[in-house]
């Protein structure tokens, strides 16, 4: 880890005071304590400080009781002669300390040290249904950026800064700035957002099928059926979702998942995998706080992973005579969305319905799981 520059910032919550400082070799156990408590168990895999400044927050009997991981490119050391850019990697508080406020030092602590190293942009990348940390981060003058937004801001340079911000390798993680000059940007509208999720996911299905062909059509109709596959798969996926959510009086929003597209379109072009780009349904209530919405979220997920497991079989137990031309393709993306959206609970599938599925009961996830795995076992042992 590099030496971080000195930042302290003081938080006096109604608990008690809170302090930043720059972390030494003595916190780093009790941090990695913080971290097993606050974070899953996929995310306390993926946590790390190498080559990042790190601050932890300390009680005022010098306790850990958090802790924020930045990460600046170019790093200090080095030239910077278009400016550098900052990046909050992670972000957590102790759940046990009980102390308000944590979260907001931090943070502070982050925006300091990024701006006394001259940083002209910072960056977070947030979890699309973690509304804690939105919240704080706005609080802080982070703004979540669009996809439009980010091609407007960027144009060609828009795959350095996700470079930078380590960005387009995380489905499910949305991009936030900070940046006082720039203009305030306007939410797209909901139309927009499922139009993103479905040229994504087009896409992606198009490199598969270039990759690896099951369909002897002409470029044309493979477009258009493509396009109509992934229309369906995730139209009635999403319809299921939100019918659901819609007789709780739950009402959602769409959060495509373009950041990543780094991930999937390597396992497209590598191996011939759709990786489904479903995007994330998340409430509309203001200050909706995930832990809360668990049940909820997960009785609507459960909807969806059935009609996607509904529409899995009948296409596996189903083959029309004659069969259409891109029948193969079908075939090959219902059993990979039903593999990774309704099996893997865990990160980079943030968002999918097996990770709210899981959170909301673990019964009725390993139900889930079964009618996920089958297509692609059906699969391999047909001739």
């Amino acid at each position: 880890m590099h030496e971080a520059y000195a930042v302290e910032a003081q938080s006096q919550p109604e608990a008690g005071t809170v302090t930043v400082r720059p972390m030494q070799a003595a916190d780093a156990a009790p941090l990695r304590q913080v971290v097993n408590r606050a974070f899953p168990w996929f995310d306390r895999m993926l946590f790390s400080t190498h080559n990042c400044d790190v601050f932890v927050a300390v009680d005022a009997d010098e306790r850990v009781v958090g802790g924020v991981v930045v990460d600046v490119t170019p790093r200090p050391d080095r030239d910077a002669p278009q400016g550098r850019v900052g990046t909050v990697t992670f972000i957590c508080a102790d759940p046990a300390a009980h102390l308000p406020g944590i979260g907001s030092a931090l943070r502070d602590a982050a925006s300091q040290h990024f701006a006394q190293l001259g940083c002209r942009e910072t960056f977070a990348r947030i979890d699309a249904v973690n509304a804690a940390s939105q919240n704080l981060h706005r609080r802080g003058g982070y703004e979540l950026l669009p996809v439009r937004a980010q091609v407007r801001r960027w144009g060609w340079r828009l795959p350095l800064r996700w470079r930078a911000a380590g960005h387009g390798f995380d489905p499910g993680m949305q991009l936030w700035v900070r940046d006082e000059a720039a203009p305030q940007v306007t939410p797209p509208p909901l139309w927009t957002r499922f139009l993103v999720t479905l040229i994504l996911n087009v896409l992606l299905l198009a490199l598969v099928a270039w990759r690896d062909p099951r369909a002897a059509a002409d470029p044309l109709t493979l477009t258009l059926a493509l396009s109509l596959i992934a229309t369906l798969l995730l139209g009635v996926r999403e319809a299921a979702i939100w019918l659901v959510a819609a007789t709780q009086r739950q009402q959602l929003t769409h959060a495509p998942w373009p950041n990543g597209l780094g991930l999937a379109g390597l396992l497209a072009l590598g191996f011939g995998v759709w990786f489904p780009l479903t995007g994330s349904a998340t409430p509309t209530t203001p200050g909706w706080r995930h832990e809360h919405a668990i049940p909820a979220l997960g009785r609507a997920h459960l909807a969806g992973g059935l009609a996607v497991a509904a529409l899995t079989w009948s296409v596996l137990l189903i083959t029309p005579d004659p069969a259409w031309v891109w029948w193969p393709e079908l075939r090959r993306a219902v059993v990979m969305l039903a593999l990774i959206d309704l099996v893997v609970p865990v990160s980079p599938m943030l968002g999918n319905a097996a990770r709210h599925v899981y959170e909301w009961s673990t019964l009725a996830w390993t139900l889930l799981a079964v009618l996920g795995v089958g297509p692609l076992l059906v699969t391999l042992l047909m001739p």
